[in-house]
């Protein structure tokens, strides 16, 4: 069985990742993060952390990061 996942806001996720919000709606809006770890409930937008931390987009294990 699956962890339960834990859906954050566009600012809540940000802050975990020490970006600006609007750089995140800027990788939301290029579909740049993993599938499945966006979450669009009308206007609202929800991230699952854990899903983009187990792709490395953000954590730092990325290319071109040092």
């Amino acid at each position: 069985m699956s962890p339960e996942r834990r859906w954050y806001s566009v600012a809540e996720a940000a802050a975990h990742f020490q970006l600006m919000p609007k750089t995140l709606y800027s990788l939301i809006g290029r579909d740049r993060l993993p599938v499945g770890a966006i979450l669009r409930i009308g206007r609202a937008i929800r991230i699952d952390v854990k899903a983009i931390e187990a792709d490395a987009a953000l954590s730092g294990r990325g290319k071109g990061r040092r």
